[in-house]
C-alpha cells in the first residue's frame, strides 16, 4: 500500500525544471482532464509529501520519470501488438500478460467509457 496524505510541503512547481515538466507531459500526463499541472500537484500532495525525508520535489518527479522509462507500458503493449484501434479489441488477459511478463507484477487495470463517442 502506498503512503498517502502525509504532512509536508505543498508543491511549488518552480522547483521542477522546465525540462522535466516537458518530459512529464509525455511520461506522466493527466489522461482524464488534461490538466497536467493540477494532476502532478495532486500526486505530490498525496504521495510525494510522504517521500520528502528522502526526495525533494524535483527528485520525486525525476524518480517518476525513471520508473516510467524502466517500465514503459506503452512500449510493452506495442511490442505485444496491442495498439489503439477502432476495430480491434483485447481481453483483460491479452493486456495483462505482456505487462506482467516484463514487470513481474500484475497491473491494476481500469477502463473509462468515452461518452463523447456514444449516440
Amino acid at each position: 500500500k502506498m503512503p498517502s496524505n502525509c504532512n509536508g510541503t505543498q508543491l511549488n512547481f518552480t522547483k521542477v525544471s522546465p525540462q522535466l515538466r516537458s518530459i512529464l507531459k509525455t511520461s506522466w500526463p493527466d489522461v482524464e482532464s488534461g490538466n497536467d499541472t493540477k494532476f502532478w500537484e495532486g500526486e505530490w500532495n498525496k504521495h510525494g509529501t510522504c517521500s520528502e525525508q528522502t526526495l525533494n520535489q524535483m527528485q520525486y518527479f525525476q524518480r517518476s520519470f525513471a520508473m516510467w522509462r524502466s517500465y514503459n507500458i506503452t512500449n510493452i503493449l506495442k511490442n505485444a501488438s496491442i495498439v489503439p484501434s477502432a476495430t480491434q479489441t483485447w481481453t483483460y488477459s491479452d493486456i495483462v500478460s505482456p505487462i506482467k511478463a516484463i514487470t513481474q507484477t500484475t497491473p491494476l487495470l481500469g477502463a473509462k467509457r468515452d461518452l463523447s463517442t456514444e449516440p
